[in-house]
């Protein structure tokens, strides 16, 4: 007997569908996926600095936001849902980045505006002084 003739097509057969089975029930006994733990935390973290830079005072609804994505997050790990979780980590951290950053227009604006305050101030101070001999 050669070797074309111990290869059988059936024999093939048998073994493509034993290897495909072997496959399927590796890929269905796989667990889940680990949880998002790096956006996650860069969520907390971006929280926590917005919540620093005081964003609760200029950025409350991107602040509220943010806290809400991430709750969201740790409700989608719960329930084993890491594409969602991983997905809202990254919301919530964009939120809170957002946050940080109107935080930080709002008081440039703010040291701007007492600026030009100052500015008009000391001008009229100057005109008063030019104007007495």
């Amino acid at each position: 007997m050669n070797r074309a003739t111990r290869f059988l097509p059936g024999r093939r057969l048998r073994a493509a569908v034993g290897v495909s089975a072997v496959l399927l029930l590796a890929s269905a006994c796989a667990s889940a996926p680990p949880a998002p733990v790096v956006p996650l935390e860069a969520a907390r973290i971006a929280i926590i600095s917005a919540e620093k830079a005081d964003a609760g005072r200029y950025a409350g609804a991107e602040l509220s936001e943010a806290r809400q994505r991430l709750a969201a997050a740790n409700a989608a790990v719960a329930a084993k849902d890491m594409v969602a979780a991983e997905r809202f980590a990254e919301q919530a951290r964009v939120e809170a980045e957002l946050a940080a950053a109107r935080t930080e227009q709002a008081k440039a604006m703010a040291v701007n505006r007492e600026m030009g305050r100052g500015a008009e101030a000391l001008s009229e101070e100057l005109q008063r002084a030019g104007d007495t001999p």
